[in-house]
């Protein structure tokens, strides 16, 4: 869990990002789902959660680090939050029926139902922060 008082980094940014990604997540399974009876199609998945913790933690993608504040900064390209995208790859090794279709419906229906309870708790966070920050600036009225 990201504690919002000692991390340098904006909780709503983490938010978009990961709403971004769970969308993205969305259309891949609706893609694949829409394709199950296309012949030689591929499923496609969506990973973001390691790429995410990394650029939210500011992990560097090299093992690199300074030992002296006089020393060059590090550039962190690959794991800024900035630069963050969910990264969309087909699965090809994979074959599930004899005219080369791997999407598995089943699959793909708990994957759906999971992104949707995530998106949906993750929405209602987003909401319930918004409505802290109203609370805040209106000092509790109305």
């Amino acid at each position: 869990m990201i504690n919002p008082i000692s991390s340098s980094v904006d909780p709503l940014t983490i938010m978009q990002k990961s709403l971004d990604a769970l969308a993205t997540q969305h259309n891949a399974i609706a893609n694949n789902i829409a394709n199950i009876d296309t012949p030689n199609f591929k499923r496609s998945v969506v990973t973001f959660q390691d790429q995410l913790k990394m650029a939210i933690d500011g992990t560097p993608s090299s093992t690199m680090w300074r030992t002296n504040p006089m020393h060059m900064p590090i550039q962190e390209s690959a794991s800024s939050l900035d630069n963050f995208q969910a990264t969309i790859s087909a699965i090809n090794d994979t074959v599930g029926r004899n005219d080369g279709n791997n999407v598995d419906m089943e699959m793909e229906s708990a994957a759906l139902a999971q992104n949707n309870l995530l998106y949906n708790a993750l929405a209602d966070v987003t909401s319930g922060y918004f409505a802290d920050l109203r609370h805040a600036i209106t000092e509790g009225k109305s």
